[in-house]
């Protein structure tokens, strides 16, 4: 079944690398005549602690600073000015901060100790909306929903969606409850399912299935506190679907160009077992409550019918309320300005996937538009069951469509004839654009994303702890997805955990171990050993942050990414 490709950017996998934190009081620095403690020191997000200022002087009033900011910030944790230290929800960047104690008075003297910062429960607080896929005893399971977390360890006003390919839920009601650890792991309940997760920087995870029987895995993201304040869409909107359709893969493209009272209209493309192309439509959405709604676009395929939830004015999660079409996907702002050739233009890195009625595929690679309808060089890397081409260059052309803003048509000239040669593709903003196989053998879909210009790639570029999520698939009953986290040193080594979900089968925890290398190219590897065995990849940076994996072993067409964790 095809797995859709979603970001907040993509849906799959997570497991966990300890965060480097000492423990007990520690020593401080106080070379200007200001010592400050403790040092070194784990404190939990949301936590407070204790700071401690000795002035050589004698002085006893200080001024208290967080990474320099008097009093700190909402994002580095705040200080009073008595010292006492509150945590931030989620760990600032590079998980630590440094507490400056400087001498009121004459001196000016200070003084500097460092905290470590590790997630907690305070990290999943407020609202969210989720979107998960795969299989759940054995036949076809999307949702999306939304719930509120309460920092402490319980959810409530829980709203899902379902469709399993049989029947379609609206709105059910579910509470649940979840527990994240130091690391950015941990565990979450919804209804009657039960997942691991892998916490991102951002505040968003990763989500797999731990439930027997399921192979199921998404994503979280952070509702905006004003979604309930959204009851109209504001075009222009791009909506992205994919999921299946029976045995056979279906995805869909739309721009919405047009909002007229409750009314829609635009363009759209479909692949599956009923391709369209370029197709005009019409159609209509509504709000119901509780940030949930209905779209329904029109065309000579029939209705296709929608439930979605806000998770921000600019972003939506979407689910097929038809029981033969299981698919979910997002319907998002699309940056307002004219798209031409020259809107893609510098470093690209991409990732698809899909399938036949037959045949799985993924893709991965990386191209350098030249705002002419060129993409240069092409780096690329496919896996289709048995027909690996690993590091392959090709050619490929890209052509924007002047009667459709921001649509255009895009040629890689893939190795072996049975592999996607033509796709199209809507941008969202000249940084991102999503998009979909046209010829119907095989209905694929995925991102393209702007990577970072002008970066050398060498193994100090990626550096940290990364969350990851991977999803996998060699038939309708072999679906396999996994989520951990892993550590990169900056040199070569790798090292972290991974939960596996093999076909409804959950692993252990299982540690990882490895290296990885990137020597000035846009496209590096690595091996992530297990005690499961080694499993060789390709990886694509899109920036220090992340990263697209894409497995180069035919008998593990694993693909993914990873999010750098703090």
């Amino acid at each position: 079944m095809h797995m859709s490709s979603q970001t907040g950017f993509f849906a799959l996998i997570a497991v966990t690398l300890a965060l480097a934190a000492c423990g007990g009081s520690g020593g401080s620095t106080a070379s200007t005549g200001v010592g400050v403690s403790p040092s070194g020191m784990q404190v939990l997000a949301g936590a407070t602690q204790q700071m401690t200022a000795t002035a050589s002087d004698g002085g006893t009033a200080f001024v208290w600073q967080v990474n320099g900011v008097a009093g700190g910030s909402s994002n580095l944790g705040t200080i009073s000015s008595t010292g006492l230290y509150t945590a931030p929800n989620l760990p600032p960047a590079g998980g630590k901060v440094t507490i400056t104690a400087i001498e009121q008075g004459n001196s000016g003297a200070s003084g500097s100790a460092t905290l470590m910062i590790a997630y907690a429960n305070a990290s999943l607080e407020g609202g969210y909306v989720f979107a998960l896929s795969g299989n759940n005893q054995g036949a076809p399971w999307f949702a999306i929903g939304e719930f509120t977390a309460n920092g402490t360890g319980q959810i409530s006003s829980g709203l899902q969606d379902i469709n399993n390919g049989t029947a379609i839920q609206t709105k059910a009601v579910f509470t649940g409850s979840y527990s994240i650890n130091p690391d950015g792991s941990g565990s979450l309940a919804l209804d009657n399912l039960n997942f691991e997760l892998s916490m991102q920087a951002n505040g968003q995870a990763f989500l797999l299935s731990t439930s027997n029987g399921t192979t199921l895995t998404g994503s979280l993201s952070v509702q905006d506190p004003a979604a309930g304040n959204v009851s109209a869409f504001n075009a222009p909107l791009i909506l992205n679907t994919g999921g299946q359709t029976g045995a056979q893969g279906f995805d869909q493209l739309a721009l919405i160009s047009t909002v007229n009272g409750t009314s829609i209209s635009g363009f759209e493309d479909v692949n599956g077992s009923k391709p369209l192309s370029r197709t005009s439509y019409t159609g209509s959405y509504a709000f119901d409550g509780n940030n949930h709604g209905t779209l329904t676009i029109k065309d000579s395929n029939g209705n296709h019918v929608y439930s979605f939830y806000v998770a921000s004015a600019s972003d939506f999660a979407l689910l097929s309320d038809d029981p033969g079409v299981t698919a979910n996907g997002n319907l998002s702002a699309q940056a307002p300005q004219t798209y031409a050739n020259s809107s893609l233009s510098g470093p690209y890195v991409f990732l698809i996937n899909g399938n036949s009625t037959t045949q799985y595929y993924v893709q991965a690679g990386q191209f350098n538009p030249n705002g002419l309808g060129s993409l240069g060089t092409v780096t690329t890397d496919i896996n289709m069951p048995g027909n690996v081409q690993s590091d392959a260059t090709i050619t490929g052309t890209y052509s924007a469509d002047a009667n459709v803003n921001g649509r255009g048509t895009l040629t890689l000239n893939n190795p072996g004839n049975t592999t996607p040669q033509n796709y199209v593709f809507y941008m969202l903003s000249p940084q991102l654009a999503e998009f979909i196989t046209t010829n119907s053998a095989i209905a694929a879909g995925g991102y393209i994303v702007m990577q970072t210009q002008g970066s050398t790639f060498n193994n100090s570029f990626l550096k940290g702890v990364f969350g990851f999520a991977l999803g996998s698939q060699t038939s309708a009953a072999n679906l396999s997805a996994a989520v951990g986290t892993l550590g990169l040193d900056g040199n070569g080594n790798l090292r972290g955990q991974m939960l596996q979900n093999l076909s409804g089968n959950v692993s252990s925890m299982l540690s990882l171990g490895g290296n990885y290398m990137l020597n000035g190219g846009a496209r590096g590897t690595a091996t992530i050993n297990s005690s499961g065995g080694g499993s060789p990849f390709a990886i694509y940076p899109i920036n220090s942050s992340e990263f697209l994996l894409i497995g180069t072993n035919a008998a593990s067409p694993y693909f993914g990414i990873a999010t750098n964790q703090n």
